[in-house]
């Protein structure tokens, strides 16, 4: 008897996760319509590696929030960090977006810092 209030106590203290529809997704823009993008994902991973490259259709609409970018910032070649919902094997309805240039997004704040992959920083302009 003394068992079942343990129980529920690990039940509840066990932590939450994420619904499977939820991912993250990133790369470069590959073609740009109303409403949706086109991104091709890994495009910088080496060919021998594991990492799977791919085109993955990414649609949005009024309620996708833009982070430090705005909708009119997508633009062929530039790099998009995505959250959303896995809608389908080969796309997203995103909830999140961010536009970068280079490696930052392209309508930060100027003065502020950015740390390259490299792991130096330096402040934009």
């Amino acid at each position: 008897m003394w068992m079942l209030p343990l129980l529920l106590l690990f039940a509840a203290s066990a932590p939450a996760q994420a619904p499977p529809s939820i991912t993250h997704v990133w790369g470069r823009i590959t073609a740009v319509a109303e409403g949706k993008i086109q991104i091709e994902q890994n495009f910088n991973a080496d060919p021998q590696s594991a990492y799977r490259r791919g085109k993955l259709q990414i649609s949005f609409n009024s309620k996708t929030m833009f982070e430090e970018s705005a909708r009119q910032n997508l633009r062929v070649g530039r790099t998009v960090d995505v959250i959303g919902r896995k809608a389908t094997d080969a796309g997203v309805q995103a909830t999140r977006i961010i536009v970068y240039e280079g490696n930052a997004p392209v309508r930060m704040p100027g003065g502020a810092s950015v740390i390259n992959t490299d792991g130096s920083v330096h402040a934009l302009k």
